[in-house]
């Protein structure tokens, strides 16, 4: 009796999203779609390991990645900084918050504007006062908030896309 009632609700809920304008943001398949939009998108040159690692993860969300000559092109810039966050005073062990602030800006070729905005992303580790580790847990950190800013930046990007072709 139950399965009886469900179906009736499905269609008539699907019925209601197809009416409200709802559309997936990578669905839909064709040239047209925002995947094939990001992939036209060329990633400007980074000068510091953090922006690289912010293009690279950029790039590798992106399939295929853009070969460049697209019409569109994505600038950021990046300011990573650490702080001490907790110390244990009982281990000797300490927290430490490694922060990663990303501006980025959408222009054409020609160097018109089309969208721009800010992320960041906050990665905490500790510090056990052993150097190998404590590199590693840095090198993590740091991969860790580059990958996270930029699959924001994807996301922004592709939303304004949808919006805005």
């Amino acid at each position: 009796m139950k399965k009886l009632l469900i179906a009736p609700v499905f269609l008539a809920a699907s019925l209601a999203l197809s009416g409200c304008g709802f559309h997936p943001l990578y669905g839909g398949g064709g040239a047209g779609t925002v995947e094939a939009a990001l992939t036209g998108i060329d990633v400007a040159p980074q000068t510091t390991r953090a922006g690289q690692l912010v293009r690279n993860e950029i790039l590798s969300g992106v399939a295929p990645a853009s070969a460049g000559g697209g019409a569109r092109v994505l600038d950021f810039t990046v300011e990573e900084k650490e702080t001490p966050a907790v110390v244990s005073f009982n281990s000797g062990n300490a927290q430490n918050r490694y922060i990663l602030n990303v501006a980025y800006v959408l222009k054409t070729r020609g160097g018109r504007v089309l969208t721009r905005g800010k992320t960041f992303s906050e990665v905490s580790y500790t510090v056990t006062r052993q150097p190998a580790a404590d590199m590693q847990a840095r090198i993590r950190a740091s991969e860790t908030a580059a990958r996270v800013a930029a699959e924001d930046i994807r996301t922004r990007l592709a939303a304004w896309l949808a919006a805005h072709g």
